[in-house]
């Protein structure tokens, strides 16, 4: 059950801080360290400083990035460059984008309070593994401030938009927040707090499933800390702050919801022979070759492509020794069988990103864990053009390029309980940091 309620956010006071693109922030487990000095730079009360301030040579335990992040949290709040919303409200939430040239989209969601449940409910459904380093670390910063920095995106279904016609229904007039970032994503925000469109979208949610897209860190993190004020608080308040998550949700029968494929360098690979991999690979794949030159980028590209909207696994693979971009269409047979004998559960043998990962890099090329988890050797990116040249230019020793998850197949693994490979998923675009804070006071009760 899909406990949902409005709260009263903090956020940023705009006749202090009148343009947002100046302080709002991608999530911070996509900033690089050159972003994230840049930010810094970018604005004194950028929400970088909260959510992933810098380390110095002289961080102590008392003196750190959460240290500084809860006392400048607490010094923005007296200078009202943070202010709360006077009431408790649903943050509906549009993003124009564009995931291809020319190609425009809008994707809408809103933010609220979720009442935590442990995964093993099943009303709150993950699809990822978690790291405990990052959830020590995340957990470090929200004892510090005692807050939601950053929401968890999550999916909910609503194939007739009920829900979304609720909110818009109930939002009003002109946006509470309204900005372009330096991306040139539009950002919009509207403070809904109107009792019978809250009320209607609550108990419309009320027997969804959710599907956690990004932030499990976050999610299992907010559990963390749940279950450490209620051993400190002594006694159960089932509506105290802590109980619950900040949590933006989106539909995932909407058009606008966007998966990136999440295409695999490799580097370390010694001497590759390409000719011998391709051997090894032809029992299991349909190989076809295209040239990189006259127009053949473009053909492997679209044979990827094709593969994924026939629902067939069709993988790119290039390197430099080969001369060419090959295409590997898995033979469905010998590829299930091969999955199958492994134990690999059916929801996952459907997945471009499991076939690569378990047949191609364990199997044919014989990588082990210790070598895909370092990522010295391996690395992630969704820009087909810049891979294939970061492997032109010797950067890398191959690249693997796949088309991305699909979010029926994300839905169907997770509701079978299972978990992807790393990197299987990358819904674009992001939710920003810094549109809305919920405040975890453990006298404060979400209702």
């Amino acid at each position: 059950m899909a406990d949902i309620a409005p709260f009263r956010g903090l956020h940023y006071n705009q006749e202090i801080i009148p343009d947002l693109a100046e302080v709002v922030i991608p999530p911070y487990d996509v900033i690089s360290p050159d972003e994230q000095a840049a930010f810094h730079a970018k604005h004194p009360y950028n929400m970088i400083r909260l959510e992933l301030g810098q380390r110095t040579p002289e961080d102590s335990e008392e003196n750190n990035p959460h240290t500084r992040a809860a006392a400048f949290m607490k010094q923005w709040e007296r200078q009202r460059v943070l202010v709360r919303n006077p009431k408790p409200a649903l943050y509906y939430y549009e993003m124009d984008y564009s995931d291809a040239p020319g190609v425009q989209k809008t994707r809408n969601g809103f933010v609220c309070a979720l009442r935590l449940e442990d995964f093993s409910s099943g009303g709150v459904k993950p699809h990822e593994r978690t790291f405990q380093a990052v959830k020590d670390e995340r957990f470090s910063l929200m004892r510090a401030c005692n807050a939601n920095l950053s929401a968890v995106f999550a999916l909910y279904s609503d194939p007739g938009q009920d829900v979304r016609k609720a909110l818009a229904a109930g939002r009003g007039g002109e946006p509470t927040m309204s900005f372009t970032d330096d991306s040139g994503l539009t950002h919009r925000v509207w403070a809904v707090s109107d009792a019978a469109a809250v009320d209607r979208v609550r108990s419309l949610m009320r027997e969804k499933a959710i599907f956690i897209a990004d932030g499990h860190h976050r999610y299992e993190t907010a559990l963390n800390y749940r279950n450490a004020r209620r051993r400190e608080s002594g006694s159960a308040n089932p509506n105290a702050s802590y109980e619950f998550v900040m949590m933006y949700l989106s539909d995932m029968d909407q058009s606008g919801l966007t998966i990136l494929p999440t295409h695999r360098l490799l580097g370390s690979l010694g001497g590759l022979d390409p000719e011998s991999f391709l051997q090894k690979a032809s029992p299991f794949f349909e190989i076809r070759r295209f040239e990189t030159a006259n127009g053949g980028e473009l053909k492997w590209k679209r044979a990827i492509v094709a593969g994924g909207m026939e629902r067939e696994i069709a993988i790119g693979f290039y390197c430099r020794a080969a001369g060419a971009v090959h295409v590997l269409s898995a033979k469905k047979d010998e590829v299930e069988s091969r999955l199958k004998a492994k134990g690999i559960a059916a929801p996952l043998r459907a997945l471009d990103v499991v076939v690569l990962d378990q047949v191609i890099l364990r199997d044919l090329l014989g990588l082990s864990d210790e070598f895909l988890a370092d990522s010295s050797n391996i690395s992630f990116t969704h820009d087909f053009a810049g891979a294939l040249e970061a492997v032109k230019s010797g950067r890398f020793d191959a690249g693997f390029f796949i088309n991305p998850t699909r979010i029926e197949q994300v839905r169907d693994v997770a509701s079978a309980g299972l978990i992807m490979p790393h990197k299987s998923t990358y819904f674009y675009p992001k939710v920003s940091s810094g549109l809305v804070i919920n405040p975890l006071s453990p006298d404060e009760e979400i209702l």
